[in-house]
């Protein structure tokens, strides 16, 4: 009888989730083997925002890998590199409000945002990375678990066998409707009723429509929505998005919708001067990308060997731009959770499920909570413009924001991971 291999992961997911935990497992000395259903590592989207907790998370990972992606990113010109975003008034909004004209200004030391293109992210993860454990056009179909193992099975007809499985498959998780089944309402996304119009534009052109602040992050907040636009590639090109409420339900199967200029014009009537010079950039027919989140959760992410993170687990809206750092928290908290499990030998089914109990017990309340935050920023943002706040309402409003904000970035992540580190041996302990 062949003797049993050592313990290893099968990572399932090429993306920023699934990546960086490679990377961290790569660090760490645990075997893995990452699976990715198409021919090549790839995003969908353009832009992203890094938030100080991901970067730290990073670090954490690797240092070479949070230093890589530190200087990958683009960040406000100085000396305003600790701004996270200028929110400003995207039409005119009553007497003394004027199109264009800063709000409030949310800073976000020591980083600020870090911005860039989701492909740039993704190639410097994977050239940090490497090819050696990667295998493409491997779509999993199925897995069943037993004698220690899960089985996995893919669309090729092959089958692979791991220690444990690690979903990182993103918003349309396989590996999730596997777990709960394909009629669960937990296996799947829902709509959340917005949606936005995308573009990324030159840098010239977007200085030719706002001046030199198209090199600085900013948000337009105005009717129905919030327009917001940041550098990326190293300051060449702005990312554009377009936010709209869209309160009828989504009764199409797909979710990008193309050709939808008159659709668009008519989302952005109302709004200013200001947001129409960018959008006589846009694509006069842009897609309209609605957007879904996860409603419906279970009430643990594990099952046996096998665990969800990332956006598989906990895929939020993205007004508070915190998904990419989130799942950087997830890979870093679960791979010092593994080395601490692979420690005292070959780990047993107990062993297993009290190292990703240990994860979860860390991790989920604070998923949760970031995943509520999002849920709730987009409509405080949507209805600025119609609740024209003055006054200590507007000022408590902002104050709310900063507290939301600081919390999310403010987290000490060696000690979360140093709690589940913890848990896991009085877990233990209890065997």
């Amino acid at each position: 009888m062949a003797a049993k291999p050592p313990f290893n992961i099968a990572i399932i997911g090429g993306g920023l989730c699934g990546i960086s935990l490679a990377i961290a497992l790569k660090a760490r000395h645990i075997p893995f083997t990452i699976y990715e259903a198409r021919s090549s590592f790839t995003e969908i989207g353009a832009g992203i925002n890094v938030g100080p907790n991901g970067i730290k998370s990073l670090r954490a990972i690797d240092p070479s890998l949070g230093e890589k992606v530190y200087q990958l990113a683009t960040r406000n010109p100085e000396p305003y590199q600790d701004v996270w975003m200028y929110f400003k008034y995207g039409a005119d909004c009553g007497e003394g409000r004027r199109d264009g004209e800063t709000i409030w200004t949310l800073m976000a030391p020591p980083t600020g945002t870090m911005t860039m293109h989701r492909q740039e992210f993704l190639a410097a993860l994977a050239g940090e990375m490497g090819m050696e454990n990667a295998r493409f056009e491997k779509k999993l179909v199925g897995y069943e678990q037993g004698d220690g193992e899960v089985v996995m099975r893919f669309a090729d007809g092959t089958e692979e066998r791991a220690s444990l499985m690690v979903g990182c498959d993103g918003i349309h998780s396989r590996v999730r409707a596997l777990m709960f089944g394909e009629g669960n309402p937990v296996s799947k996304a829902h709509f959340n009723h917005d949606g936005a119009y995308r573009a990324v534009i030159p840098i010239d052109k977007a200085i030719e429509a706002v001046g030199e602040s198209a090199r600085y992050v900013q948000c337009h907040l105005g009717p129905n929505g919030y327009f917001i636009m940041y550098p990326v590639n190293g300051g060449t090109n702005v990312n554009c998005g377009a936010w709209i409420q869209k309160p009828e339900p989504w009764e199409r199967e797909e979710w990008l919708v193309p050709d939808q200029g008159k659709q668009f014009q008519e989302d952005m009537k109302d709004w200013g001067e200001r947001v129409h010079r960018v959008m006589e950039y846009f694509d006069p027919n842009p897609i309209f990308w609605a957007q879904h989140s996860h409603k419906v959760q279970p009430d643990s992410f594990q099952r046996g060997r096998v665990i969800l993170i990332g956006d598989g687990a906990h895929a939020m809206p993205p007004h508070n731009g915190a998904g990419a750092s989130q799942a950087a928290e997830d890979a870093y908290i679960l791979s010092e959770v593994l080395i601490s499990l692979v420690r005292n030998g070959e780990p047993s089914d107990t062993d297993v499920k009290a190292a990703l109990t240990a994860f979860e017990d860390v991790r989920r309340p604070r998923v949760d909570r970031a995943h509520r935050s999002s849920v709730n920023t987009g409509p405080e943002w949507y209805g600025f413009h119609e609740r024209r706040l003055e006054g200590p309402e507007l000022e408590e409003m902002i104050k709310s924001m900063h507290a939301r904000f600081d919390w999310l970035w403010g987290v000490d992540i060696e000690n979360e991971a140093q709690k589940a580190k913890d848990q896991l041996k009085e877990l233990l302990a209890k065997l």
